[in-house]
């Protein structure tokens, strides 16, 4: 491995610049970047190299059919929803161009519990986000009742030892200005044991 101090500095001021940006437009990653972000992203930390992931992208007009199941999940959680909640659920598929669905697939090991494969899942997601921002995208990870919802998961053809780990909307930001709230290391960071 050759250090590279000036890449050092430029990728940790990348990831130090990361914000989400919910509000998203076209255009997307194109096919030849989104391959280049996918193959880089599978390079998170995985426990016994399980590959305990799998992910679904969905565009175009495929979101219709992420919109239907929203609705779906919306009637199915709210028998009485007004026609304005059913309208929503169903707008929340077109929230950016480019939705990946991340996916943790248990494998079954002695050495690496279920929570492992799923952080290991979102190690990639983390990853696609920050690759897409690296090319001028922007990105939003959402998760709330859809990820948990059953009709979504029986919708997306999920199985028993599936769950959904986030949905990860990308796009191009309306405000790339976002404003980002400073986070000190220290706050959050500190040496033990602490002998004084």
């Amino acid at each position: 491995m050759i250090l590279d101090t000036e890449m050092g500095k430029q990728v940790t001021q990348l990831i130090g610049e990361r914000r989400s940006h919910p509000r998203l437009e076209e255009p997307a990653p194109d096919f030849e970047v989104l391959d280049s972000i996918f193959s880089a992203s599978l390079r998170a930390p995985d426990h016994m190299h399980l590959r305990p992931w799998r992910f679904l992208t969905i565009s175009g007009d495929d979101r219709k059919h992420l919109g239907e199941l929203f609705v779906s999940h919306c009637k199915d959680s709210n028998p009485n929803a007004q026609q304005k909640e059913v309208d929503s659920a169903y707008a929340k598929a077109f929230r950016a161009p480019l939705i990946v669905v991340g996916i943790a697939s248990y494998k079954s090991h002695p050495k690496v519990p279920d929570i492992e494969q799923a952080i290991a899942t979102g190690g990639v997601m983390n990853n696609i986000g920050l690759a897409a921002y690296a090319h001028g995208f922007g990105s939003v990870w959402r998760t709330g009742a859809h990820a948990v919802s059953q009709v979504i998961k029986q919708g997306l053809s999920l199985i028993e030892n599936e769950e959904i780990i986030g949905f990860l909307y990308l796009g191009t930001p309306t405000n790339r200005d976002r404003h980002i709230r400073p986070l000190v290391a220290g706050d959050f960071f500190s040496a033990w044991p602490n002998n004084g």
